[in-house]
């Protein structure tokens, strides 16, 4: 079942959603733009942000450990020779 332009609907679906985002976005940064009127900007959350990105980098690495255990260095295993 193909959609408009030969491809089906969820791909249509998804081009809708990141037209959204994208209008959303670009709507909220001359929002933001718009209200700045020599307002001091602080990072409150600034430890929270480090501790995340710290946990984070835990989590990538030790899921690139994994994957170097478990898929590349997945052993082979010979074939049997067959007698003749």
């Amino acid at each position: 079942m193909a959609g408009a332009l030969g491809v089906g609907p969820g791909v249509l679906a998804l081009l809708l959603l990141w037209a959204m985002a994208l209008l959303l976005v670009l709507a909220l940064a001359r929002a933001g733009r718009a209200r700045e009127a020599g307002l001091e900007i602080v990072d409150t959350f600034l430890i929270g942000r480090f501790i995340l990105l710290a946990v984070m980098s835990l989590v990538f690495l030790g899921c690139l450990f994994l994957f170097l255990i478990y898929h590349l260095m997945e052993p082979l295993y010979a074939k049997p020779l067959h007698s003749s």
